[in-house]
């Protein structure tokens, strides 16, 4: 078992293998890189997906709506419907308890989602709070997937890269960055990223130009890209030199020695694109002012990400990938 972050995809299937997972309205179920389950019910599709926040403490509440959102909004779903699983450590004070929620409330409100029910705790030997958010929609139309990548697909990443992961450290390691020598405005501007996490309203901008969408969540975006090339069963190549980072990602990523493509990054998506849609997706992306790469293609395969740099450099990525934030949590 791993240290930290997800078990390998064996270790899940094997642990997966213990618990009954077959019925017939269930059309999507556990699988690998799959963002949400999708069951049957009556002329439609449910779909629900539950997603903690483990690595990040002073926007926890905020981040876990999006987070859990996100994964519904890239089945080109709304997502409606969340409940919250919050366990508080002992020594929060209660205005801490309610930031947490003060913090959840103005995320369900920025994508018009509502807090059906929940359970929170005070929990004994926890040093910050975990949240476990479900989120729920409802849809009578279609369904992405993320197996669905089919060779000849651009491969388009939508979003900042990394942008997640350098809030969160920038929130919660804000000594660590200014000892290594970040500057404040640096440290600021990254902050705001937290803010900046939803895809939903982009994701159902363009649901009708993809093949697939993923949220790029723990392992950054080079876990997307082996997430959609394991569970389409396809290999992804990419250029490494393609990948627009911002400026606050870079500068905090190499100042703490970490890997913006392999970190947190709510708020990209990993998308394929039949080549006939490219332009038009760029074009509506303009539009709405996100920012976008368009960094490799998909190929025959089976599951590997290929990262390819004009220097001559290869690097095949064939298993899971750890998220880089936990480095900091171990120091």
């Amino acid at each position: 078992m791993v240290k930290h972050g997800k078990p390998s995809w064996n270790t899940m299937s094997f642990l997966l293998s213990l618990l009954p997972i077959e019925d017939p309205d269930l059309v999507v179920g556990p699988r690998q890189g799959e963002d949400a389950a999708v069951l049957r019910l009556r002329d439609g599709f449910l779909v629900a997906h539950v997603d903690p926040i483990t690595t990040g403490v002073r926007k926890a509440g905020y981040l876990a709506v999006h987070v859990a959102g996100n994964d519904i909004a890239v089945r080109g779903v709304a997502p409606r419907w969340f409940m919250p699983v919050t366990l508080i450590p002992a020594h929060y004070s209660e205005a801490d308890v309610e930031e947490l929620f003060r913090d959840m409330g103005a995320a369900l409100r920025e994508i018009g989602g509502v807090a059906i029910g929940g359970h929170t705790e005070v929990t004994p030997g926890l040093d910050r709070p975990i949240i476990a958010m479900t989120a729920i929609g409802y849809t009578n139309g279609r369904v992405i997937s993320t197996r669905d990548a089919r060779e000849g697909d651009h491969v388009v990443i939508i979003g900042r890269i990394g942008g997640e992961g350098a809030g969160v450290i920038a929130w919660d390691f804000e000594d660590l960055l200014l000892g290594k020598g970040v500057p404040e405005n640096i440290i600021k501007r990254a902050k705001g990223f937290i803010y900046d996490v939803s895809i939903v309203k982009t994701a159902l901008a363009v649901k009708d130009y993809v093949n697939t969408m993923h949220d790029a969540t723990e392992g950054g975006v080079i876990q997307a890209l082996r997430e959609v090339a394991s569970a389409s069963g396809k290999d992804i190549i990419v250029d490494a030199d393609a990948f627009q980072i911002e400026k606050e990602v870079e500068e905090i990523s190499q100042r703490i020695g970490v890997n913006p493509l392999r970190l947190l990054s709510s708020g990209c998506i990993v998308a394929s694109v039949p080549p006939g849609n490219l332009d038009a997706l760029l074009s509506r992306l303009r539009g709405l002012g996100v920012g976008f790469s368009v960094v490799g293609h998909v190929v025959k395969g089976g599951g590997r990400v290929i990262v390819e740099s004009k220097s001559g450099g290869r690097i095949v990525v064939d298993t899971d990938v750890v998220d880089e934030i936990y480095k900091l949590w171990n120091q």
